[in-house]
């Protein structure tokens, strides 16, 4: 006996309730006007798919026609029914029936992640029953991948059956995300560097933070996977996600803007020493690094020492050109230099004009041989005043 799979009920709004499913995946947003408008003028033209499972009327398809039918006062919904086996199979039909359906970047993320466990799931129920078939829908005339083994649903309660079938493929085993790239439109290794994005969504909306997960939503929106995925690797991502939750930041963008101007201009601090290129040094005849000795108002003062005079030289340099060069760590020799002038400018016998010697070549010590000389000369000085001091007592 042949059973009827779309004869048409019709139901009262009231005794109707979305499927979880439905409404985590696609969300409960509002309608656009012209699908009111169509459904005002023509009434609903494809009936709304039911899920007779349980002694409650879930809708497994159709929820954006049922929101409308109830801002309009539709009191009569078409519906057809189907008593799914199982909530595996509703899910199932769920993202078969939305594979045509316009979608932000994250819901394909989230598609994408379902289908991945329905793979996972099969996989494990072939593994037990020694099938070596993929799991398919159910028409294997008209598509590749469908197989009426199983009792899902019958393919005809899709409204687009025949145009949302998977394409045809090879029968050469594949990876479950290379089969959930091809159902959501983008390649394995996308959907892999896309995952942790879903996982982080997750994350925040459990622990109640609703704002950065949607902020987070929108800035893949925007901006695409990558950015979004380079952002969960960066050390300052819990910054710029409470930046956006405080209110100091509206967007991840202007988030990311604030954070990284702090970071960066905190980079320019005094004593910082620069490699110099020679399209930056203001004389071709300056050592190449050049020390940080004053920061006011963004402004870096440059402390530089001329090869030929020896002599230092400062000049100003704006710190967002700073930051464009790389930084450079003091050297050993450097260190023991620096810890050398410390020791000089302490000490009791140090004149001022030692002083002042001394604290110009720490503005920038880069370990030249007149650098050496001058401390050597100042150290031998002031040993001697103080074995003569010693000599007096």
């Amino acid at each position: 006996m042949n059973t009827n799979h779309t004869e048409t009920k019709y139901f009262n709004s009231s005794d109707l309730v979305l499927h979880t499913e439905l409404l985590r995946i696609y969300g409960n947003t509002e309608e656009k006007l012209d699908l009111q408008l169509d459904i005002e003028a023509n009434g609903i033209m494809v009936p709304l798919v039911v899920s007779t499972r349980t002694l409650i009327n879930t809708v497994v398809s159709g929820g954006r026609r049922l929101r409308a039918a109830i801002v309009l006062d539709i009191d009569s919904i078409p519906v057809i029914c189907y008593p799914f086996p199982s909530e595996q199979a509703e899910k199932h039909f769920i993202l078969s029936a939305n594979r045509n359906r316009p979608k932000t970047k994250y819901q394909q993320l989230i598609e994408g992640k379902e289908w991945e466990l329905l793979e996972k799931q099969a996989a494990a129920i072939r593994r037990q029953s020694g099938l070596e078939q993929r799991w398919k829908n159910k028409d294997a005339e008209k598509s590749g991948i469908d197989d009426d083994n199983h009792d899902y649903y019958p393919v005809v309660l899709l409204s687009d059956w025949s145009g949302s079938r998977d394409p045809l493929q090879s029968d050469k085993k594949q990876r479950a995300t290379d089969k959930v790239g091809e159902r959501i439109g983008m390649s394995r290794r996308t959907y892999e560097r896309a995952k942790p994005i879903i996982e982080k969504c997750e994350k925040l909306r459990h622990l109640g933070k609703e704002i950065e997960a949607a902020a987070l939503e929108a800035y893949l929106e925007s901006a695409g996977i990558n950015p979004v995925a380079n952002l969960l690797k960066a050390p300052n991502c819990d910054e710029v996600l409470s930046l956006v939750s405080s209110g100091k930041a509206k967007t991840i963008q202007s988030a990311l803007l604030r954070a990284n101007r702090v970071h960066r201009v905190s980079a320019v601090v005094e004593g910082a020493i620069f490699f110099f290129p020679d399209k930056l040094l203001r004389k071709l005849t300056y050592y190449h690094s050049g020390r940080v000795v004053r920061i006011a108002n963004a402004i870096a003062t440059v402390c530089f020492r001329d090869k030929y005079d020896d002599d230092l030289h400062e000049h100003q340099y704006k710190c967002s050109e700073l930051l464009t060069l790389d930084k450079e760590g003091e050297t050993h020799d450097q260190i023991r230099l620096r810890d050398r002038i410390h020791r000089l400018i302490a000490s009791e016998y140090s004149t001022a004009t030692d002083r002042y010697l001394l604290n110009r070549l720490l503005g920038t010590v880069v370990c030249t041989r007149e650098e050496v000389d001058w401390i050597e000369i100042i150290e031998w000085r002031i040993a001697g005043k103080t074995l003569a001091g010693v000599g007096e007592r």
